[in-house]
């Protein structure tokens, strides 16, 4: 595959936004959301169950990088236009790794952990059986944009260009802890900790198909086809 020289359209201003709302959508927005459902939303007649808070936790962060983040979403798409080949076999190449990269770490984790099941993974399946046609909106058209353009577009491709090493360490460890951070406040064992390299491999290939394609909507498309294949598998 040609690979396609590396392009990070973000200016400064987004750049700025964009960190500052990965650590507001990591670590604040699940507070917000909920305190909207127990203090607000009862007082207009309604509350929300899981689904719709993860429905409307997406929705904000899609409409806020939709408004703040427009410049930079836009010039990425047409880096994929203009790198079309490029985009395609990252996605596909980056999927085959990424299954024999997940199923490595998961048969290692296997033997630490034989019993006990990702508590994430374990609460996003639990919603999806019960409203399976929701969830796929959640997880293939909203989480992979809302995620892709924090983690691997502000996140990544801002380090990218200073050292390439930091900007896999740090969107990995952001990543992995977005997923996992508040069930640790929950008193769970430390164990569960390895659970966070479950995250990894979908780091490290979604960080490699960004660069390799030249636009963030590769790791995005590649992001989309990991969780339509998850949600199929676990609606059977």
């Amino acid at each position: 595959m040609k690979k396609a020289k590396f392009h990070h359209p973000m200016n400064k201003v987004e750049t700025i936004v964009g960190w500052v709302y990965v650590f507001v959508h990591i670590f604040a927005m699940p507070y917000i959301v909920s305190a909207l459902n127990v203090f607000v939303f009862p007082h207009l007649g309604f509350q929300l169950n899981e689904t719709w808070l993860n429905f409307l936790y997406y929705a904000i962060g899609f409409t806020f990088l939709l408004g703040f983040l427009f410049h930079f979403l836009r010039e990425s798409f047409r880096d994929m236009w203009n790198n079309f080949m490029a985009t395609v076999v990252a996605v596909l190449i980056g999927y085959v790794v990424y299954i024999f990269l997940s199923a490595a770490v998961n048969f290692a984790i296997s033997f630490f952990l034989p019993s006990t099941v990702n508590p994430n993974s374990e609460a996003v399946n639990a919603i999806t059986r019960i409203n399976p046609k929701k969830m796929l909106v959640i997880g293939v058209l909203l989480a992979p944009v809302v995620e892709e353009t924090l983690f691997r577009g502000v996140v990544f491709g801002s380090l990218r260009g200073k050292n390439a090493f930091a900007a896999y360490l740090v969107s990995c460890l952001l990543f992995s802890v977005y997923h996992l951070w508040s069930y640790f406040l929950d008193g769970g064992s430390l164990w569960n900790l390895l659970y966070l390299l479950q995250y990894v491999p979908a780091g490290i290939v979604l960080g490699w198909c960004y660069e390799q394609s030249g636009t963030l909507w590769a790791p995005v498309f590649l992001h989309m086809l990991i969780n339509y294949v998850s949600i199929t598998v676990t609606i059977g």
